[in-house]
């Protein structure tokens, strides 16, 4: 079940981040550029659409410049990679251009080799001096989007006649319609101002319907040629607030000649205080395919509905079973802690794809701020929930982290600036540094119990850590959504309710186990005095007559070296163990387990002993377990089986046959290696005609055999671990190069060590035979 969690968590957690295979044949790919004009403390930058190429983000890849007046940077790409790039100083504004002003389509180029690609730049959009063009060719080379980003004339105030196409506006100054945080216009920012746009449209996109995005903060109207075409929000008067909406579904427009004018009319009465918290105070208008636009918007929805579902519905449903079990038992505080912390995070899941639903911009930094609400909400009810299953008070750093939390609510809540949200960031590193030392500390108390929280941690701790890479630009988003932490926090939010889900369980049983072995108990120690006397008598007879069927001494053989041992975990236990040694020198081993323990398998003990008297000798081992399969069936046995071992020594040899026993283990002296003589069959008593195998191996001087019931390797310890042969095999290898007594010695302290006081729930049998001499068993007696 464990490894089937981690397995399942791994792969989402792989998925996630979206790893993926590397080739491991790799080629150099080396970009030089040459601008033919550069400003002062400009730089060069490459993007395209892989990792080390920034995908397509405009500033993050940055070339190198070198002594002759070129850009350069070397990449190492796996074989029949596909790039495709672009260049510019750092942002989509100043992107590389012809010497016509056209942006260039995606460069490309397939990797098969090493490459050096020379590029020459003769001019970059934002130095283009010429007019906005708009044209299929350059829709095109700009994949379907084109930003109407130069050329804006801006004058402040407002004054309806500035729509009118006829207006001179030659006097105004040009200036940047984001409005960027320290970069005011000219003329300043009284709240309200006008952009004009002169645009020269190609005949191949007249009488083309494109999309149109205006994307802003504040409120706008929008005339085309003197018309008004679109109203986002409600602009009021020089003075007054406006009524701020972000349309963010495409609308429509269509140029009808060659020369037009776009004109916009903005209000933003509250600029200062978004470009103090590091945001935009103005609009940007971007162009593109009016279907393509559309289709993409509609897949946008139809998956921010799907995820703000999904990843809010889960924990709001996980907080109800939380807060149902709290009603329940109310002494398990943790499920409420754990109930108001699956409720933040579902307020976390929620606000974050609200903004991509809606156009309202006040509903938008509520969201933000209730986010903010929602995470710290998480943050803190996690750590009480931990905090409850591990201590029984609370320590004291919670309540710093409670403090810091409560004052970084509020200054990011009034201040939403970008410092104040890195402030916030820190917070969260510290908080998932104090989760981690709480799960070390579960573990430094043997709770393991508790692994699953720690896999969830580390889901949300790669969520987190993959959320801010992304927003540094260091890493695209998965699935194209800038939301990555979620995954995260529905990772921890799973792996928590599991964990506590099985900790009610385990409660639970742990009362029927109460309550039924209460019960139990009254009736046993009711029938326990009438059945103890009977019950001794018939296992002492019963332990003599086992103790008398086990060989009084063990046998003499020339080139081998024998020690055994047994241990009973009963009164009367199923192991067996004898020997044949005949006069050609042969020495047979056998080794057996009879099923259950008591009076029955004494006498399947007997039985078996009986036939190796007799017909231990047979020249072909299975020969015998068909016989003893017989005679068992015949003996009405019902439920009782009996498995066994024959191993034959002769000339050097061993012969092995096996009835769902153990295999053999074989120390080999020379490569100091354990070997494992495995031959898998059915117990004895079972169907008749069973094949049975045998195998033959070589012995050499010093090599030793340990044969054994299953007795051994089904010990448990304290902790309900099962010893198992791997640890069994370790045991004997430390011991191999000693006597078979001492070999016995050491495996019954490794044993004993391993139960820990617990004690044994089989009987242990072990047959050493050590060789001596380079022939054992071929002088006779």
């Amino acid at each position: 079940m464990k490894r089937a969690v981690i397995f399942i968590l791994g792969i989402g957690l792989w998925s996630a981040c979206g790893i993926e295979p590397v080739s491991h044949q790799s080629y150099a790919v080396t970009f030089r550029v040459l601008p033919d004009s550069l400003p002062d403390n400009g730089q060069v930058f490459i993007t395209g659409n892989q990792d080390l190429l920034g995908n397509w983000s405009s500033g993050a890849t940055a070339l190198l410049p070198q002594p002759d007046g070129s850009w350069r940077r070397t990449f190492s790409f796996p074989s029949g990679t596909n790039l495709e790039y672009k260049f510019t100083r750092g942002s989509w504004r100043t992107e590389a251009v012809d010497a016509a002003g056209l942006e260039y389509p995606n460069f490309s180029l397939t990797v098969d080799r090493d490459t050096v690609v020379n590029i020459v730049i003769p001019c970059w959009r934002d130095r283009w001096a010429g007019i906005t063009v708009l044209s299929a060719a350059r829709l095109a080379n700009k994949a379907g989007r084109i930003e109407l980003f130069e050329n804006w004339r801006y004058h402040p105030g407002d004054d309806l006649a500035w729509a009118d196409p006829a207006y001179d506006d030659s006097a105004w100054a040009e200036a940047n319609t984001q409005l960027p945080p320290g970069e005011p216009p000219p003329g300043g920012w009284p709240g309200i101002g006008w952009f004009r746009l002169h645009l020269q449209v190609d005949s191949s996109l007249q009488h083309v319907p494109l999309a149109f995005i205006m994307s802003h903060i504040g409120a706008s109207e929008v005339y085309l040629d003197g018309k008004l075409l679109y109203r986002y929000g409600s602009v009021e008067q020089p003075g007054s607030p406006e009524r701020a909406y972000l349309e963010r579904n495409p609308r429509h427009i269509i140029f009808n000649d060659t020369n037009h004018l776009l004109a916009v009319r903005y209000s933003n009465t509250s600029t200062a205080f978004f470009t103090a918290s590091g945001v935009n105070g103005g609009f940007g208008i971007l162009l593109g395919g009016l279907d393509d636009f559309i289709a993409n918007r509609t897949a946008q929805v139809r998956l921010m509905s799907i995820y703000q579902i999904v990843f809010s519905v889960v924990p709001l449903t996980l907080a109800l079973i939380h807060l149902l079990l709290f009603l329940f038992y109310p002494p398990a505080r943790e499920n409420l802690f754990y109930a108001i912390c699956l409720i933040g995070f579902a307020g976390i899941s929620f606000f974050s794809f609200y903004p991509a639903l809606t156009g309202e911009v006040s509903q938008y930094v509520w969201s933000q701020r209730l986010e903010l609400l929602s995470l710290m909400l998480a943050i803190c009810f996690g750590l009480l929930t931990l905090y409850s299953r591990g201590y029984e008070r609370l320590p004291r750093q919670y309540l710093l982290i409670l403090l810091v939390a409560a004052i970084l609510l509020v200054v990011v809540w009034i201040y939403p600036g970008l410092a104040n949200l890195l402030v916030l960031y820190g917070f969260l590193i510290v908080a998932s540094l104090e989760l981690l030392r709480v799960i070390l500390r579960f573990y430094a108390q043997n709770r393991r119990e508790s692994w699953l929280i720690g896999v969830g941690f580390v889901g949300l701790i790669c969520g987190i850590a993959y959320q801010l890479l992304v927003n540094a630009g260091l890493l695209p988003p998965p699935f194209g959504d800038g939301v990555v932490y979620v995954y995260g926090v529905l990772v921890l939010s799973i792996a928590t309710s599991i964990n506590l889900a099985l900790d009610f369980a385990r409660s639970h049983r742990r009362l029927l186990e109460q309550e039924r072995s209460a019960r139990e108990q009254e009736i046993q120690h009711r029938l326990l005095e009438a059945d103890v006397a009977r019950k001794t008598r018939e296992l002492e007879e019963a332990r003599k007559l086992q103790l008398s069927m086990l060989p009084k001494e063990l046998p003499e053989v020339p080139g081998l070296e024998i020690a055994v041992y047994m241990q009973t975990a009963s009164e009367v236990g199923g192991d067996y163990y004898d020997f044949r040694h005949d006069a050609d020198g042969t020495l047979t081993v056998v080794v057996g387990d009879a099923t259950g323990h008591g009076t029955r398998a004494g006498i399947m003990v007997a039985l078996i002993k009986s036939l190796f008297n007799t017909m231990g000798n047979t020249f072909f081992l299975p020969d015998f377990f068909q016989h003893c399969t017989r005679s068992i069936r015949k003996m009405n046995f019902g439920n009782l089986y009996m498995a066994l071992l024959l191993a034959r020594f002769r000339g050097g040899q061993m012969t092995v046959s096996a009835a769902g026993m153990p295999p053999a283990l074989i120390y080999r002296k020379q490569s100091h290696a354990v070997e494992e003589l495995l031959i898998k069959g059915l117990p004895l008593g079972g169907p008749e005609g069973y094949a049975y195998q045998q195998k033959q191996v070589k012995l050499h001087p010093g090599d030793t055999v340990l044969l054994m019931s299953d007795g051994y390797s089904e010990l448990f310890n304290d902790r309900n671990e099962i010893f198992d042969d791997d640890r069994v095999k370790a045991a004997f290898r430390e011991a191999a190069a000693g006597s078979p007594r001492e070999i016995i010695a050491h495996l019954n302290r490794v044993g004993d060590h391993w139960r820990n006081g617990r004690r044994t729930e089989d009987d242990i049998t072990f047959v050493v035979l050590k060789v001596t001499s380079s022939s054992p068993s071929q002088i006779t007696r």
